[in-house]
């Protein structure tokens, strides 16, 4: 699509519709950690409240690397509108659910269309304003979404204190309105050509048959004992899927996961990067059931727990969008995401000793030690997603964002399966709080390798 065939005014207006949406799937999915337990408890199911997590992650995390050949193949508005045509009623059966699995279910479609939409609504903002704009306004984009990432916690407190269902009652129409302004607003663009290779679909079976039954085992483990036939029988699941896709990735013409790509260091790094950030991120969000069930917090006062770093992580988004869209370097970026987690890692070090101080002042430095990370989410919104804008040709553009957009998920689907069977294990919640500096490690030793490089020269 050229620029100059598209007005002023209708790119602000599809640019405020994507916006929206954007907003809205980043509050719900970002306040899941006050919610989920008010949903479980509802349904006497607190024990298996890491399904809510973990299914839905799942999901995301096989769709986003084929939803850009997707949106190519189908036409990225036409993709965008029947994905979050399918978010918002997902989201609304699962508001009405009588049980916790019909809740777990309809939220893990919601999965589905958001791997579905997330990346191609980013590319679309690149195909209205063109390369040169394109980081400019996705930044503003992403730090909207940061926005709604520190909303969320205060608000959906408050609101949960009332009645979860409440909401979505609030949410889904406001979708509603927003997906209207981008059918009408948001030009057509059409699908493109591609490289003719098919969709990896063995790719993304086999991805499922591995985490699946991987999420599931960990989540009851403590439940049904790590020696039952069951959980055998899920690990067993989870090395079979595993050898299933390897050999799926290495027959398949267009591979989910490309290892071409992974051949240079340096698009190899910000992957890395993105995954350790957001196994740090998937296990912090059981940080608000620690403030509740540990230190015995209620929901409305956990629901500021990660408030600070976030109010930081909206001003560091508009900054680092601006940077990226004018000077194209990363290197100073990446150092500074590595040192915030690092220093949340060695923080958290910290809150078991503050246990034994008193419920409040634990809870006090909680909310210090997790303001780190959360300012980190500030450079996450911008480098995986911008980066590719600057240094892939067009053409490789929608591959390149949906493997860099797998990172993210991945990381965090990781995380809540692990972390699941963390909570339930002798160690309890306290032991999540290692996991940050682990991987504070990991980041630090693939900034080192990252350096800048020239648009075209990444692949």
């Amino acid at each position: 699509m050229k620029e100059k065939t598209i007005s002023a005014g209708r790119k602000s207006a599809a640019f405020i519709g994507l916006s929206i949406i954007a907003f809205m799937a980043m509050f719900l999915i970002s306040g899941v950690g006050v919610w989920a337990y008010s949903v479980a408890a509802t349904f006497n199911s607190v024990e298996q409240v890491g399904m809510i997590f973990t299914l839905e992650s799942v999901v995301r995390t096989v769709m986003i690397p084929i939803s850009g050949k997707i949106g190519e193949k189908m036409g990225r508005k036409k993709l965008v509108v029947f994905a979050v045509a399918l978010y918002i009623i997902a989201y609304a059966v699962a508001a009405v659910s009588q049980n916790f699995w019909m809740f777990t279910i309809s939220r893990t479609i919601t999965g589905f269309a958001w791997g579905l939409f997330v990346i191609n609504l980013i590319t679309l903002v690149s195909d209205i304003y063109g390369q040169d704009q394109g980081p400019k306004y996705a930044g503003i984009l992403q730090a909207l979404t940061t926005v709604g990432m520190i909303i969320s916690g205060p608000v959906e407190g408050a609101i949960c204190a009332v009645n979860w269902r409440l909401l979505f009652a609030i949410s889904l129409p406001i979708m509603v309105v927003a997906l209207i302004i981008c059918i009408i607003a948001v030009p057509k663009v059409e699908p493109g050509k591609g490289d003719g290779s098919k969709m990896d679909i063995g790719g993304c079976v086999f991805t499922c048959v591995m985490l699946i039954p991987f999420s599931l085992s960990m989540n009851w483990g403590n439940i049904y004992g790590w020696g039952s036939p069951l959980i055998i029988a899920l690990f067993v699941v989870t090395a079979v899927g595993l050898v299933l896709l390897l050999f799926a990735e290495k027959k398949a013409v267009s591979p989910m996961y490309p290892a071409k790509l992974l051949k240079n260091k340096y698009y190899l790094s910000i992957i890395v990067l993105s995954f350790a950030y957001s196994f740090v991120n998937g296990s912090q969000m059981y940080a608000p059931t620690f403030a509740q069930y540990v230190l015995e917090i209620n929901s409305t006062l956990t629901g500021f727990l990660t408030l600070p770093g976030l109010i930081f992580a909206t001003i560091i988004t508009a900054v680092l969008g601006g940077i990226a869209a004018k000077t194209g370097k990363y290197k100073g970026m990446t150092w500074f995401w590595t040192i915030l987690t690092l220093a949340s890692g060695i923080l958290l070090l910290f809150v078991k000793p503050m246990v034994g101080v008193g419920a409040m002042s634990a809870y006090v430095f909680l909310m210090v030690a997790q303001t780190p990370l959360g300012a980190a989410n500030g450079v996450q919104q911008i480098v995986p997603y911008t980066y590719p804008m600057k240094v892939l040709k067009p053409e490789e553009l929608a591959v390149g964002m949906s493997f860099m957009g797998l990172a993210g998920p991945l990381g965090i689907n990781l995380a809540n399966g692990i972390c699941g069977g963390m909570m339930n294990g002798s160690g309890g919640l306290m032991s999540l709080f290692y996991i940050p500096i682990v991987m504070s490690v990991v980041m630090i030793i693939f900034t080192i390798f990252f350096k800048d490089v020239k648009q075209g020269d990444t692949i």
